[in-house]
């Protein structure tokens, strides 16, 4: 019998991450997920996907502690990075966001792995902080936010080569909604944002559709297809928000 293909995921204990996981468990891949603790948090190890995966520590930003885990892999999706929280500074927001997806992309380079999938964000040119900042000393500036993203992604267009196959996609969502937990709390996001992905997604101009909340589901589906579909081999492709919530919206009989 061949043996499962294997994707490594990044992040695999957070609320995209672990979504991602799950989804590529239930199409039958085998799941590497490398984060800092692990181990899957108390709300993840209580569902029984969980158990199929192979947890490892390592961190993002050390390639000697991860890099073991990516030989003979067919895919590395990357879902890591923070959001610009006030606490944090400027160049923090760059590197939890750019370059913690860009090192794990060069190692997977490194390791022969033909595929490189990356979680970005769509980010308005009006929202403060994610897209510019203002301050009296700098005046209007870029965020950090919108720096490590495109960081990340200029990184995955220099991953992909025709002349290897090596296939590089970025993703691109809105708001993600779906339920989050803080420790074994959860927090339903889609009560608040369901009904604004509805509305958004259905009007008529694709420019205003485009800002709808993206199903964690969705973006799970978009992910796991991207690691694994010949359709996006050899070639650099960016999956923006509203083809994910259009395009990804069930699973298909392929997907099963």
């Amino acid at each position: 019998m061949a043996s499962k293909a294997r994707v490594v995921v990044f992040g695999g204990t957070g609320f995209v991450g672990s979504a991602i996981a799950r989804e590529a468990v239930r199409r039958g891949l085998a799941v590497t997920s490398v984060t800092r603790g692990g181990a899957p948090p108390a709300h993840v190890a209580s569902q029984e996907w969980s158990n199929e995966v192979q947890w490892k520590q390592g961190d993002a930003l050390e390639p000697d502690s991860f890099k073991q885990h990516l030989e003979g892999a067919a895919a590395v999706i990357t879902a890591v990075g923070c959001l610009p929280l006030p606490s944090l500074t400027h160049d923090e927001v760059v590197r939890a966001n750019g370059e913690t997806n860009v090192m794990p992309g060069k190692m997977a380079k490194e390791a022969g792995v033909p595929r490189l999938v990356m979680v970005g964000a769509s980010i308005p040119s009006f929202v403060p902080g994610m897209s510019f900042g203002m301050n009296t000393s700098k005046g209007l500036f870029t965020a950090g936010y919108k720096v490590g993203k495109e960081q990340a992604e200029a990184y995955a267009k220099e991953f992909a080569d025709p002349a290897t196959g090596a296939g590089a996609v970025v993703l691109k969502p809105g708001g993600v909604s779906g339920t989050r937990y803080v420790g074994t709390t959860p927090l339903p996001l889609w009560m608040a944002m369901s009904p604004v992905s509805m509305l958004l997604r259905n009007f008529p101009l694709d420019a205003v559709a485009e800002l709808s909340p993206t199903p964690v589901e969705n973006l799970a589906r978009a992910a796991v297809t991207a690691a694994t579909s010949g359709d996006y081999a050899g070639a650099f492709t960016v999956i923006e928000n509203l083809n994910i919530i259009r395009d990804f919206n069930t699973a298909t009989d392929d997907d099963k």
